[in-house]
């Protein structure tokens, strides 16, 4: 993807474009849907708590320190409750979107893809809207490894 490409789409775009590409891939060359890592899992569903609950500063927490140095913990919460807006997430699922190439993740160009854990897809339930419904609010999470623990390295929306 060039430079161009990329700055049309913006992070959110590029990010879609990613998780869109591994799911087809993952598809190919699987019969069925591969399952995350048992750690990578319980760090996905400690994220999927923290969003129903509105506990933004928690799923900061969960990140690796570059992950904290890049965003503010404010700026990161305040970002996340416009995100979010009027929704009441009411419950979650996740699926692992497949491998993907850290090197088109925006702050994430310089990790190693050996850090590379898996992503996850949690997908949110609302009142109004299901999860099996097209329009569910969905965030993409890239976990990685950091020093020999399960941190969460980049989360944009669907």
């Amino acid at each position: 993807m060039s430079d161009d490409e990329r700055q049309r789409l913006g992070s959110s775009g590029i990010f879609k474009v990613i998780v869109d590409g591994a799911k087809k891939l993952k598809r190919a060359v699987s019969e069925g849907d591969a399952e995350l890592p048992p750690e990578a899992h319980e760090l996905a569903t400690a994220i999927g708590q923290a969003f129903i609950a509105g506990r933004f500063g928690d799923v900061h927490a969960l990140g690796t320190p570059p992950f904290q140095k890049r965003t503010s913990r404010e700026s990161f919460e305040s970002s996340w409750r416009a995100t979010l807006g009027d929704r009441v997430l009411t419950g979650f699922s996740i699926t692992d979107a497949g491998p993907i190439d850290l090197a088109y993740v925006p702050g994430l160009e310089e990790v190693s893809q050996d850090d590379f854990v898996g992503m996850a897809q949690i997908t949110f339930s609302t009142p109004g809207v299901k999860l099996e419904d097209e329009k569910a609010f969905a965030i993409a999470a890239v976990l990685l490894d950091h020093d020999g623990t399960v941190r969460l390295g980049a989360l944009h929306a669907r």
